[in-house]
């Protein structure tokens, strides 16, 4: 059975608390990595309520609210607010407890280098994961949660409040959700695309605040072109997955042509992957690290029977 992400995060967070207090059994260790390997959103999930522990921890050593008290009650504590709200509103809420209380309403910009992902919990309980080279402005106000991909790609965890509704702006597109999981994927050269994992969206172009939204429900792909139409696709859960990878660090490519794989890898890496343009059309499928441009190349020469010429910043791909 396929959970929500809000079960997964309360199960992450049982597992952080659990293994963070030191008292775990060898036998308990084995269910925890069965656990982490029965769905590829478990990983992503605990290693945020890990970071949330840490920044509690940190919250404390400053004695802020609830979180300045004795050992035995901190414990208490944690546990209450990282799962009173349940799933990713307490995770969210617990990680950003600073932040409610100097930040909140006041707009914040958060960014990734080349490479690099981060998580962002909101002072709502909403958690931001970016990507690679993305950018993102924040700006809430007692109606509205508005925030502004400028660039590059985001998975949106949003905390329900139906009074308050959640609005993501990227290129022509703006995406309204109340409670949901979703990505957006705003590259300067492609089209806008909303991948749907869990809830329901309404898609609209900026400049047509007066027409139809377009919903998008889950296991959906809303591309939002330039100037077409906004078009709707399902697609199977497990492409879901695959398209959600980079949160591990890892690229899954599904019949990707080495022309598409060599682009996506420069999203990653300031190492470029060049493809003889005789053979970039040939297609690769296979789940990659992201930060291994060389690793990949040397993969894909080896399934293909092709060869390889490395430089300090460029692999070549060749007969």
């Amino acid at each position: 059975m396929k959970h929500s992400s809000q079960e997964i995060d309360r199960e992450a967070v049982e597992w952080a608390l659990k293994r963070d207090s030191g008292r775990i059994a060898p036998e308990e260790e084995k269910i925890f990595e069965a656990w982490l390997d029965a769905d590829v959103r478990h990983l992503g999930a605990y290693g945020r309520a890990e970071a949330v522990l840490a920044r509690l921890d940190r919250l404390r050593s400053v004695g802020i609210g609830a979180l300045h008290c004795h050992t035995p009650k901190l414990v208490w504590s944690r546990r209450k607010v990282m799962l009173t709200a349940g799933g990713a509103v307490g995770l969210a809420a617990a990680g950003i407890a600073g932040v409610v209380l100097w930040h909140d309403g006041i707009g914040q910009n958060y960014a990734t280098a080349l490479g690099e992902i981060r998580t962002v919990a909101l002072s709502d309980g909403s958690i931001i994961t970016l990507n690679t080279a993305s950018r993102v402005s924040v700006r809430y106000s007692a109606t509205m949660r508005k925030v502004d991909l400028i660039q590059g790609e985001a998975l949106f965890s949003v905390a329900k409040n139906k009074k308050r509704p959640f609005v993501v702006s990227a290129g022509n597109a703006v995406v309204r959700a109340v409670g949901t999981s979703f990505t957006v994927r705003h590259l300067s050269a492609d089209p806008v695309k909303i991948l749907v994992q869990e809830g329901v969206v309404e898609v609209r172009r900026r400049n047509t605040p007066d027409a139809s939204p377009v919903r998008a429900e889950a296991d959906t792909q809303t591309i939002v072109p330039h100037r077409a139409s906004i078009s709707t696709r399902t697609i199977p859960y497990s492409q879901v997955a695959r398209n959600l990878a980079w949160q591990y660090g890892q690229i899954a490519f599904d019949n990707t042509t080495l022309a598409e794989a060599a682009s996506e890898f420069a999203r990653y890496s300031d190492k470029r992957i060049v493809v003889e343009p005789d053979i970039a059309s040939r297609t690769v499928t296979g789940l990659f690290a992201s930060d291994d441009p060389v690793g990949f190349a040397k993969a894909v020469a080896r399934a293909l029977d092709l060869r390889l010429e490395v430089a300090n910043k460029e692999v070549r791909i060749i007969r």
